[in-house]
C-alpha cells in the first residue's frame, strides 16, 4: 500500500542553509525546501537552526529533511529527536552544507538520556477515530496513526489514503460492502486461487461480496459447492483476513443462513471437529 508522496520528487543530494534579512533559508540542491507541513505542521514559519534555535522551526526542518531521505514514518515518529541531535547541534554558524548522506547516521535519531528533546506532537493511533476524521484536511501524520489503528480492519493494495476513505464510508454507513458485487477480477487478484472453474465458478454462484464472504468465513463445509475441492476449500479458508479487511471489520460480515457454526464445529463433549481439513 502507498501514499501519494513520492520520496524521489523531493530528494536532493545536498542540502545548504542561509541566514538572511528575511530569515533562514535552506536550499535542496538549487531549489528552497519545502517546509513539509503537509507531513505534520509544527511551525508554518520559517526554518531554524543551531543550538539557539527555536524547537517548532527546528523540528520543522527536521521533517523536511528526513521525509525525503527516509520517508514519512521515519519523518513523523523521529524528528523531534533529529532536531535536537542535528539541527540545533550539527548546523550552526549563518550557513551551512551537508550532503544527504550524512543525514543517515544512525545516532542522529537515538534518544540520550542527558539530552532534552522537544514533544513529538502527532497523534498517537489511540488519539484518532476515523468516523470524525476530515480527509480534506489531515496530514500525513494523522494518515500513519490511522493506519495504525486500523491496521487490522484497513484494505492493504492500492492508495493507502483512497483506502481510509473507503474504511470511514464503511464505519459511517455511508457505504455497505456486503452488497458490492463479485467480480472475475477481485476474485483472482485477492482469494490465490489456481483453479479456473473454481475462480468461474464463485462468480457465477455468488451476485454479492456479503454472501461471497459469509460463506467463506461461516458456512460449515465449503465443498459441497461445484468445482470446491478440498484444496481449494483450504486456500479460501487462508483468505479470512482479506476478506475481513475488505469489510472493514469482522462486524461488517453477514452470518451465513444455513444456522451453522463457523470453521470449527463443537460437538456435545467440547472437542471441536475440523471442517474443510481445518
Amino acid at each position: 500500500m502507498h501514499t501519494s508522496y513520492r520520496r524521489s520528487a523531493h530528494r536532493a543530494r545536498s542540502y545548504r542553509g542561509e541566514q538572511t534579512f528575511g530569515g533562514c533559508l535552506v536550499y535542496a540542491g538549487e531549489t528552497l525546501l519545502d517546509k513539509h507541513l503537509f507531513v505534520h505542521r509544527v511551525s508554518p514559519g520559517v526554518f531554524d537552526w543551531g543550538p539557539d534555535a527555536d524547537d517548532d522551526r527546528a523540528c520543522q526542518l527536521a521533517i523536511a529533511l528526513l521525509a525525503p531521505t527516509f520517508g514519512l514514518e521515519v519523518a513523523v515518529d523521529e524528528y523531534h529527536l533529529f532536531a535536537t541531535n542535528f539541527v540545533k547541534r550539527g548546523l550552526t554558524g549563518d550557513s551551512w552544507t551537508v550532503r544527504s548522506q550524512a543525514l543517515k547516521q544512525s545516532d542522529l535519531r537515538t534518544k540520550f538520556a542527558h539530552r532534552e528533546y522537544p514533544e513529538n506532537t502527532a497523534l498517537n493511533p489511540e488519539e484518532i477515530d476515523i468516523a470524525t476524521i476530515d480527509f480534506d484536511e489531515i496530514d500525513y501524520a494523522t494518515e500513519i496513526a490511522l493506519v495504525r489503528r486500523y491496521q487490522d480492519v484497513l484494505w492493504m493494495k492500492g492508495n493507502q489514503r483512497a483506502n481510509l476513505r473507503r474504511l470511514q464510508e464503511i464505519h459511517t454507513g455511508t457505504l455497505d460492502p456486503a452488497e458490492e458485487p463479485v467480480t472475475q477480477q477481485w476474485v483472482s487478484m485477492n482469494l490465490g486461487l489456481t483453479a479456473g472453474a473454481a475462480k468461474r465458478a464463485l462468480v457465477s454462484e455468488f451476485e454479492t461480496m456479503g454472501e461471497l464472504a459469509s460463506w467463506v468465513l461461516y458456512a460449515t463445509s465449503l465443498t459441497d459447492r461445484p468445482h470446491i475441492d478440498g484444496s481449494t476449500a483450504k486456500q479460501l479458508r487462508a483468505r479470512r483476513a482479506t476478506f475481513i479487511r475488505w469489510f472493514g471489520g469482522e462486524e461488517y460480515i453477514p452470518q451465513y443462513d444455513d444456522d451453522q457454526q463457523t470453521l470449527t464445529a463443537t460437538d456435545s463433549g467440547g472437542t471441536e471437529q475440523s471442517v474443510d481439513g481445518f
